[in-house]
């Protein structure tokens, strides 16, 4: 097992299911094969496809509490039905593109993020460097973390899933938008480069043991 550093960049995700994972990395193979140096290979292994639902970095003595407090928040959420409803573009810290899938906010999702960002506030920890990530670490993805809580999070989060570097058009073969689907997963992931989700540290199911 890989031991994890002293501060830890984490991200608390929505994962996908099957099919939509499928999705999201064949919309990245098209990506790549226009850019293979494009820095983001999603695959269901090392690089998961997910929906952000908060980015911090903690300390790893705190990580057991801190996925105690999300399972909790996670067992009283029912699934949630999502929707991607476009292919957005947005500009890195680089200077690129990236290409997404946008998630319209459903008042259920606000809500959860809204509580997960409560949860794990009095956790968060300043970075102390690229080697609170799984791996090589930019700068960039490091201002991501650091930026997190002020620019994407409760009035101004957006929900989404990053497709890669790259100007994906809007019309994909095979893909007819909107999709819908239902989330029941929630993971806390170990970021990597670009933030992406390199490993999962805990796993959970929405509305396991749901009380009413």
């Amino acid at each position: 097992m890989v031991e994890l550093p002293d501060t830890v960049a984490l991200d608390v995700v929505i994962l996908p299911p099957g099919p939509i994972m499928d999705m999201v990395i064949g919309a990245n193979r098209i990506l790549l094969a226009g850019n293979p140096g494009g820095g983001i290979r999603l695959d269901k292994e090392g690089s998961l496809p997910h929906i952000s639902v908060a980015i911090f970095s903690a300390k790893r003595e705190d990580i057991p509490e801190i996925a105690s407090k999300i399972d909790r928040i996670t067992r009283r959420c029912s699934p949630m039905a999502l929707t991607i409803d476009a292919i957005a573009k947005r500009r890195a810290g680089t200077g690129g593109t990236v290409s997404v899938f946008h998630i319209p906010r459903p008042d259920i999702l606000q809500l959860f993020h809204k509580v997960v960002m409560n949860a794990i506030m009095q956790y968060m920890s300043p970075p102390t460097g690229p080697e609170i990530f799984s791996g090589e670490a930019s700068q960039a993805s490091l201002d991501c973390l650091l930026q997190f809580p002020k620019s994407s999070a409760y009035a101004r989060y957006s929900p989404h899933i990053t497709l890669g570097f790259g100007d994906l058009p809007e019309l994909i073969p095979g893909i007819d938008l909107p999709v819908r689907f239902e989330a029941t997963r929630v993971a806390i992931c170990h970021l990597g480069n670009h933030c992406t989700c390199r490993r999962v540290i805990a796993q959970f199911d929405f509305g396991v043991n749901r009380r009413p």
